[in-house]
């Protein structure tokens, strides 16, 4: 089968990349080279820009698919160009949505996929359009559509930072410093290992069952938030970690950067229903989340920069002794900041 994946390099990308090419697929990828690679040399690759739109659909004009994966459409003009790009060069657009299209708090635990869209954040907000521009567009001029929604995902390729973005949280758990969870430690979650999702976008190409349909892509090993940091705990080779609970209310309102994750995804229960990728993607977790965690760490040992030393980032007990002592947390010592565009809305 000939692919394209418009990414190819990310976290869930690299592992559908690795295996399409195992299994003998002809794959090509479309992305703009800053990303390190880790998938096989065989692979194509095409270099651009895909927010470049005119540039980016005059590119794909030498190019046709069987299928195209598009791994990061965040913009609604991002599925309206995909389709001009593809038109009557590809037979299936698989797009990588999300369950943040849902939002806040779910009807029913846990939540099948046709819970309505209620996002509360500019990042479902988008999703959802995406998934309706393409839908739409699905079933005509003898293109299929396939939405997938992964839920949180991690593995090889990412660092474990947990719910505000400190990359010394390993090191931080190892020594016995204390971390941060917020509210009760008891809200609902679930992780995937990427290549666990990544299966379930393989096993959507060419398959007439999955067209003009959306599926959960989640883990079926459900825990707490508490629960996520004892396992990762355990996948470090450290002792119970010692967990404070802070309200996410007012994590949110000492550090907005931080706690952006918090304000507008954590803190909701988020546990999904698989059944209907499961019968028809053949989709199910194998990794566990403690081995997810594990092998997370071994690649993040391979660099010592993946695992900063906790003292060098002492953000978290500022937030905890600002908390516990009632007062405003300083302005300098520490950084409020995240990786998803440093914004204060998600």
């Amino acid at each position: 089968m000939k692919v394209l994946v418009i990414g190819g390099t990310g976290l869930i990308s690299t592992s559908i990349v690795n295996q399409l090419a195992s299994r003998g697929d002809d794959v090509t990828v479309f992305n703009r080279g800053i990303t390190e690679k880790r998938i096989p040399g065989s692979v194509k690759v095409i270099t651009g820009d895909r927010w470049k739109y005119a540039e980016f659909e005059d590119r794909m004009k030498d190019f046709s698919f069987d299928a195209v994966i598009d791994m990061v459409a965040f913009d609604p003009e991002n599925a309206k160009s995909v389709l001009r790009a593809f038109a009557g060069r590809t037979s299936q657009i698989v797009v990588c949505s999300t369950v943040c299209v849902y939002g806040g708090t779910l009807t029913g635990l846990p939540a099948r996929d046709d819970e309505p869209h209620r996002f509360v954040s500019d990042y479902g907000r988008n999703k959802s359009m995406i998934e309706s521009i393409l839908l739409d567009a699905g079933g005509k001029n003898g293109l299929s559509v396939t939405v997938l929604r992964p839920s949180q995902t991690t593995g090889e390729g990412a660092v474990a930072n947990g719910i505000l973005f400190d990359d010394t949280l390993v090191d931080r758990i190892r020594k016995g410093l204390p971390v941060i969870v917020h509210d009760s430690g008891n809200t609902k979650w679930a992780i995937a290992h990427a290549s666990d999702t990544a299966s379930g976008f393989v096993n959507s190409l060419g398959n007439t069952k999955a067209f003009g349909k959306a599926y959960h892509l989640t883990s079926s090993e459900h825990t707490t938030w508490d629960g996520v940091y004892r396992e990762l705990a355990k996948a470090a080779g450290a002792s119970l970690p010692d967990i404070v609970h802070i309200p996410s209310d007012w994590l949110y309102s000492a550090a907005p950067r931080r706690s952006v994750g918090v304000k507008y995804i954590y803190r909701y229960d988020s546990i999904f229903d698989n059944s209907k990728a499961e019968k028809d993607l053949n989709f199910k977790t194998t990794v566990p989340l403690a081995e997810t965690f594990r092998r997370q760490i071994r690649w993040m040992e391979e660099k010592k920069s993946r695992i900063p030393d906790a003292l060098s980032d002492r953000f978290e007990d500022i937030l905890i002794d600002s908390y516990k002592s009632g007062v405003n947390p300083p302005e300098e010592g520490w950084t409020d900041f995240n990786t998803w565009g440093n914004g204060t809305t998600n």
